[in-house]
């Protein structure tokens, strides 16, 4: 049996499962109605095995792994339902975390669902260290020479600037592309005006790149930040755009995090220049949906 968990009163009964998790933030943020996602698990009520899925990031297998009928069932919810929607969300792959109960081991179940396709990949976690954030923030409190000074103590080249993202900007921007970036994630960009933070760099009038809150779950934030156009590349917007989040998360006496994958390193770089701990990679399972769909 595999139901619908579409209430957050319904679905809270999984935090327990994902307390400790690498993906707490990312899960607890879909538990919690805040961002989009779906949620299915083996039962309406004590539920032991769950699919959550977190539109545009991660699907998540957790609980009991020897839940037979519950297994059973999940391939036919990820293709007659879940991953015709990713698809048409925009996502190609399907990427997959597992969190077991102490004593279960999801791998066979993966073998058996997906016909052994998986591949494996890996994620690293970061953990925010104030001081050494704040360390940071005193070694780039002197601009560099030639460069004109961005909104908090780093520099930006000259013709960009950076903007923290509120309703004001969100209008201006003609071509809608933070509206489109918060619409990944968050139902509605007054749930994100409420509940979120982000920067923007521009460049000539346009919107250029990205920092927002992309899950967000009581006080704790995952970041995602993003330069769209790779000729604005390279030139320090990304790391401004994340120092300034940062800065704007703490001051709403939140927590950052990040997350990202091993083979992303100028996002370990600039999550290492702010003060972010690297932790220990996990495993991530992925393969193309369309490899899925009939």
């Amino acid at each position: 049996m595999v139901v619908l968990l579409d209430q957050p009163s319904l679905r809270k009964q999984l935090l327990p499962f994902i307390s400790g998790t690498n993906g707490h933030v990312v899960m607890g943020g879909v538990l919690a109605g805040l961002q989009c996602g779906r949620v299915y698990a083996d039962q309406l009520h004590a539920p032991t095995s769950a699919l959550i899925w977190a539109k545009n990031e991660m699907f998540y297998l957790v609980g009991r792994s020897d839940n037979e009928q519950f297994n059973n069932l999940v391939r036919q919810v990820l293709v007659q339902d879940l991953l015709p929607e990713a698809l048409g969300a925009g996502e190609d792959m399907l990427n997959l975390e597992v969190y077991s109960e102490p004593g279960s081991d999801w791998s066979p179940v993966l073998h058996q669902v997906f016909d052994g396709r998986l591949r494996e990949g890996w994620r690293v976690p970061f953990q925010f260290n104030l001081e050494q954030y704040e360390k940071w923030l005193e070694r780039s409190s002197s601009s560099n020479p030639g460069l004109s000074s961005g909104s908090n103590s780093l520099s930006i080249f000259p013709g960009y600037a950076l903007q923290v993202i509120d309703r004001a900007v969100i209008v201006e921007d003609k071509s809608r592309i933070i509206e489109q970036e918060i619409l990944k994630f968050w139902h509605s960009v007054d749930d994100f005006i409420r509940y979120g933070v982000g920067t923007c760099a521009v460049y000539e009038g346009k919107v250029v790149g990205t920092c927002i809150s992309v899950f967000v779950s009581g006080i704790h934030h995952e970041t995602g930040i993003h330069t769209y156009d790779p000729i604005h590349r390279g030139k320090g917007l990304a790391t401004a755009m994340a120092s300034d989040y940062v800065r704007f998360v703490l001051e709403q006496g939140c927590v950052p995090h990040w997350t990202t994958e091993d083979f992303r390193h100028d996002s370990i770089a600039i999550a290492g220049k702010l003060g972010f701990e690297q932790g220990s990679a996990y495993s991530v399972y992925y393969m193309p949906i369309r490899e899925l769909l009939p």
